[in-house]
């Protein structure tokens, strides 16, 4: 009786009326609509569905409404959390054969809606169902289904949210369950590609884009994978942007996928490839940019699977068994021509300097650094003569680019090759962290962070000077070392000072047990100029604070023994630090937060002196503890760990003396 009733409360519920208050503004309207939805889960969920069905299928309701009955349909099948999504899988599994049929006719009818983002939210809402059911062998007339819509019924609409459902399937599912359907689907997405229709293009492109890992056997045929690569690459030449955009998306995808089947399309890929970037290069237009970003994204791919292949084969050399798949080094063939247009490309940064919306610039850059990596010693006569042309250009874009180039090219070639320009061009580089533009001094500051991180040898004292020799008593600003100056400069290049520091202290390591090192006469001014930093008013912004306290802790760690007295007086410093942090006023989420990661940057550098201490540290250690203490009645897991490690670090340092405070952490 009461589940007839909860039944006969839902089906006699407004569902137009609850769908728009739980989009209203007004928190209670909002609230209270959530609560009769979530009751309505509880207690009939099938007919919840059927009535969301219904309402998305209503060509008569606001769009509003049924997007946002479509939503509630999707959320009733699918959720991010896999314990969450089972449950979920589950009671649709077990819903009534007749309930479900309805329901999935009521939402397939609906991808034929005149509403394009109807027929989206359907099209999502048939991915969620075919998600739970084709797995179980359940509803196998669905693939079909959408196959013929697409290519016997003329309707465009039904067409592209056809392609878009095969898409969604696609990417949601385990590829062996539709392997059967594979020559189906692939027929549709593939008419899709070639329908007059841009938008029923676009689905089925991206559908394309989805499929390719289930179609593995058309692609072991030559006639259909010629067919599907023709079909690809004349997509790549329409002039609509989105569909470009696709068409190379897919050309990534087979590289990263078939790059064994790639020779034969090679010259073609070459030329499409570099005629996408050349053209951005040439003309600047947002649309031709985020094409070649794809485009260049291909060549990325290529440098990742030819370096994993490398790899093999350097462990494999002298084995009985060779690797199962070659390396065809296309980066390499390629270099002589796609590194210039790498470096044409890095040319055309975004004007705001705290932009750091992703680009073609950054995307050429982020594949020099592969190519590098990839082609080794070959790739240095390709880009020194561009740095040497640049670097002291009058455009700030060419110096920057010319920075950046040099910098991208430190891992791969060996020492010998690279060791003739690393002296003239770290001079340039401590140069240019005096430069005018902070995009040029932040790439500067990237770029001696690389040279300390690759090649710390190869730079001479008088460099070490220009770098961080502390500002004396009466000079003028310009005597002190650029990295001391930049630790003070916009936060993006203080950021890369401190990876800078960070790597020239992790080569510290193998001395740190030493009775003094490279770092003893830099300590002090370091550990200084390091802990201001972290006290910038601006020092959250691009995560410069975690950077600060990164390479004091790798500068504290590795510190040779003359640096510990320096240490014993710092360590107290410290700890008011993390005292402050109780007293810090709390009236949001964010405030908590970054209340949070001073603790836990506190905590870490606290731990590093420990260890670095041991035995001396007994004085400090009972103030310690009871800052601990006080740390663990916070809420925060991540701080705790914090915490908990560097409580080890003290009950290493005083062993025997650590039961006193035992107390505090038995039940």
């Amino acid at each position: 009786v009461a589940l007839c009733r909860a039944a006969a409360a839902i089906a006699a519920m407004d569902v137009t009326a609850v769908l728009l208050n739980a989009q209203s503004p007004d928190a209670n309207l909002r609230q209270a609509a959530e609560q009769q939805l979530e009751q309505a889960k509880m207690t009939n969920l099938p007919l919840l569905m059927s009535l969301m069905a219904n309402e998305l299928g209503d060509e008569s309701k606001d769009l509003h409404v049924r997007q946002a009955a479509g939503l509630v349909l999707k959320n009733c099948l699918a959720a991010k959390d896999l314990s969450r999504q089972g449950h979920l899988a589950q009671q649709w599994l077990q819903t009534e054969a007749n309930a479900k049929q309805q329901i999935k006719m009521k939402v397939l009818s609906t991808l034929g809606s005149a509403e394009q983002k109807a027929r989206h939210t359907s099209a999502q809402a048939v991915a969620a169902m075919a998600t739970i059911d084709l797995p179980q062998n359940q509803w196998p007339e669905l693939v079909p289904g959408l196959v013929n819509n697409v290519t016997q019924q003329p309707s465009p609409q039904l067409k592209q949210s056809s392609l878009e459902a095969l898409g969604y399937i696609c990417e949601e599912i385990e590829p062996e369950v539709l392997v059967a359907s594979s020559n189906l689907i692939l027929t549709a997405v593939i008419q899709g590609m070639k329908e007059a229709d841009m938008d029923v293009r676009i689905a089925g492109t991206n559908a394309l884009y989805n499929a390719l890992e289930f179609v593995k056997a058309n692609f072991e045929n030559e006639t259909e994978r010629n067919y599907i690569m023709q079909t690809v690459c004349e997509t790549t030449q329409v002039a609509h942007k989105e569909l470009r955009f696709a068409a190379f998306e897919c050309i990534v995808r087979v590289a990263e996928l078939y790059y064994d089947k790639l020779p034969n399309y090679m010259q073609a890929l070459f030329q499409l490839t570099l005629q996408a970037i050349k053209t951005a290069t040439e003309t600047g237009d947002p649309d031709h940019d985020e094409v070649a970003q794809q485009a260049i994204e291909f060549w990325s791919t290529l440098c990742d699977e030819e370096l994993e292949l490398i790899e093999e084969l350097a462990e494999t050399e002298g084995a009985a068994n060779p690797p199962a798949q070659a390396c065809h080094y296309f980066v390499r063939g390629a270099a002589p021509h796609l590194v210039p247009a790498m470096l044409e490309a890095m040319c055309k940064q975004a004007e705001d300097d705290d932009d750091d919306t992703w680009s073609m610039a950054m995307a050429a850059a982020t594949c020099l650094s592969r190519v590098a990596q990839a082609t080794e010693d070959e790739v240095v006569q390709y880009v020194i003569p561009f740095v040497e042309q640049h670097l002291t250009s009058a455009d700030w874009h060419r110096r920057e680019a010319a920075t950046l180039a040099f910098g991208s090219i430190l891992e791969g070639p060996s020492q010998n090759v690279l060791a003739p320009y690393l002296t003239q061009a770290l001079d340039m580089m401590i140069k240019l962290m005096r430069d005018s533009n902070v995009q040029v001094k932040d790439t500067a500051a990237w770029t001696i962070g690389r040279i300390c991180e690759h090649h710390i040898r190869s730079i001479n004292a008088e460099q070490w000077q220009m770098m961080t020799r502390p500002l004396q008593p009466g000079e003028t600003p310009d005597k002190e070392g650029v990295l001391l100056t930049g630790l003070r400069d916009d936060p993006r290049v203080a950021n890369n000072v401190c990876w800078a520091l960070h790597n020239l202290a992790e080569h510290c390591e193998d001395t740190r047990d030493e009775p003094t090192n490279v770092l003893s006469g830099l300590f002090v001014e370091l550990a200084r100029a390091l802990l201001v930093c972290t006290e910038r008013p601006d020092a959250g912004e691009h995560n410069l604070r975690s950077s600060a306290y990164e390479a004091l802790n790798t500068t504290l760690a590795n510190a040779a023994e003359d640096t510990k007295p320096r240490i014993e007086q710092l360590l107290p410093a410290i700890c008011h630090k993390l005292e402050q942090t109780f007293l810090m006023q709390i009236v949001s989420n964010d405030d908590r937060e970054a209340q949070s990661e001073l603790q836990g940057l506190l905590c870490g550098s606290l731990q590093v002196m420990t260890q670095k201490l041991n035995e001396r540290v007994v004085p400090f250690a009972d103030k310690m503890m009871e800052l601990f203490i006080q740390v663990f009645a916070s809420k925060n897991s991540t701080v705790h760990e914090e915490a908990l490690m560097a409580v080890g670090a003290i009950a290493n340092a005083v062993e025997a003396g650590f039961e006193k405070y035992m107390p505090h952490f038995r039940p």
